[in-house]
């Protein structure tokens, strides 16, 4: 029996996003905001099967007999480059716990790998190398949010890394059980070896879901790789082409009983996502587009129309409140039309004051988005929620959800989900909270890149992308790059970036 310290801390930074990530994003002090899991919190998951990867690893580690001891996990929705109060107050507080509470023999970290700090490109690695500084050389494994970008120094530096394998992330919890199972192969000091590359093209997020191609056939290809002689993992991270440093993009990782094995899985995995770079490639519709179509489709259509929003994604840094959408469906006079989420605390506020049944005038969104304005507009109130609920769907999966003050709005046949609390749509939930139904609706828009397919791909007669102006862009080609490296793709089949 060994001691392992279990702990965490989370960011996806879009350095592109208008708005910069504090410790209160972090810490907030109320319970509709992100906060940081304290040691209780954490040995609480033992045994839900909750969708986060230190349940995944607590349950595993646990049959085997280890004493765990989780310190904490924090974690803040996607923005802007981490301030380095928050860095630094966040990994002190990590580095006097381990202190406290050590000697480990061990170390168990749930990380993304895409945070991106005021001094630090590559937040992960400095974390393991202060989290090293005290507990010596001892195994230091990690999981990452298959959006991380990692750098070679990365895998050099860690004894282990495993990525999620899905996206939607459905897979969180057993991502955290295969980084158990590394672990145990480490403490058992077995020999492991590794393998590193990155990919020569940058991935547009919307493009990769593991719910459609080419990312089926990928994950297929890549768990039978896995299943080579000598072979412990393979990871196949997609990167976030939103980060402006310069080993933002995917890269692939693979360990192995010998170098050679490591090896030959690294070099299939390579040619694999070579073949299939032409995949990565998608239709997107302005706003216009994207409502005709859908209302044609709904003449006929026995389940709704989906209209992804991806470029207004809260979990990749976006603001959530834009209104080209809504006011494309106001224009066109859509019928049975749900939005969601709109986030809007100031105009959550005002309609919860109104009440149920009112007929009320607001400014509503495009309060965030530099040279954005407001959808100004008559709106009934048809429900109000605020507090704790249940989420429904497998990304939610064993976690509870706030968002604060949450209204159920209308103008015309236009229902909208007002939301206090800046997250994606990606549960039903979210919606049935209120008191809408999106079966039965006829179009539906959500506000994510591709986290809604999860609970929405099921239900929808047919998904269009809409490429509406927002924080989360998803055309590398327009990104003002200024640090990434010359010569990789901005995008499938893309030109080279040059600066």
């Amino acid at each position: 029996m060994v001691r392992i310290a279990i702990a965490g801390l989370l960011h996806e930074t879009n350095t592109f996003a208008p708005m910069i990530t504090t410790y209160a994003d972090f810490a907030g002090d109320s319970p509709e905001m992100p906060h940081i899991h304290k040691p209780e919190d954490l040995l609480g998951l033992k045994g839900t099967h909750a969708n986060v990867s230190t349940a995944g690893f607590l349950d595993v580690m646990s049959d085997q007999g280890h004493e765990l001891v989780p310190l904490m996990l924090a974690s803040a929705q996607p923005a802007s480059t981490v301030t380095k109060d928050a860095f630094d107050r966040l990994t002190g507080q990590m580095i006097d716990l381990l202190r406290e509470k050590g000697p480990f023999d061990a170390v168990y970290l749930e990380l993304h790998g895409a945070m991106v700090t005021e001094e630090y490109e590559d937040a992960e690695t400095e974390i393991q190398r202060r989290v090293r500084s005290v507990v010596g050389n001892v195994p230091v494994v990690a999981t990452f949010d298959l959006h991380g970008n990692i750098p070679q120094m990365a895998v050099d530096e860690f004894d282990a890394l495993v990525g999620y394998r899905t996206y939607p992330h459905i897979d969180v919890y057993e991502t955290g059980v295969r980084a158990a199972c590394l672990m145990q192969h480490l403490l058992e000091r077995k020999p492991i070896f590794k393998a590193y590359i990155q990919l020569p093209y940058l991935i547009a997020p919307s493009t990769a879901s593991s719910f459609t191609e080419p990312c089926i056939s990928i994950y297929k290809k890549l768990e039978q790789i896995e299943k080579g002689d000598g072979v412990l993992s393979v990871t196949f991270m997609h990167g976030f082409l939103l980060s402006d440093i310069y080993h933002a993009g995917p890269s692939l990782f693979t360990y192995g009983t010998t170098q050679e094995a490591a090896d030959n899985a690294l070099d299939q995995l390579y040619d694999v996502l070579m073949d299939y770079e032409g995949g990565f490639a998608q239709r997107m519709y302005s706003p216009d587009e994207a409502v005709e179509r859908a209302m044609k489709i709904a003449e006929w259509a026995e389940k709704p129309v989906v209209l992804a929003d991806v470029q207004d994604n809260a979990g990749g840094g976006g603001t959530s409140d834009t209104v080209w959408v809504l006011d494309a469906l106001v224009r066109h006079n859509a019928r049975d039309a749900a939005l969601g989420l709109m986030y809007d605390p100031e105009a959550a506020k005002k309609i919860h004051i109104a009440g149920v049944g009112a007929q009320i005038e607001l400014d509503l969104g495009g309060k965030l988005m530099p040279g954005h304005s407001p959808f100004h507009g008559r709106f009934t109130v048809e429900q109000l929620f605020e507090g704790d609920f249940d989420p429904t769907g497998p990304v939610g999966r064993g976690m509870k959800a706030n968002l604060g003050k949450m209204a159920h709005i209308r103008i015309g046949g236009v229902h909208i989900v007002v939301s206090s609390v800046r997250a994606q749509m990606n549960d039903r939930s979210f919606f049935r909270v209120v008191g809408i139904e999106p079966e039965k609706m006829k179009i539906v828009v959500v506000k994510s890149t591709n986290h809604y397919r999860a609970e929405f791909q099921p239900i929808a007669q047919e998904i269009l992308i809409v490429e509406a102006p927002g924080a989360h862009i998803e055309n590398p080609r327009i990104l003002p790059y200024k640090k990434l490296r010359e010569g990789v793709r901005l995008g499938a089949l893309g030109p080279e970036f040059r600066k």
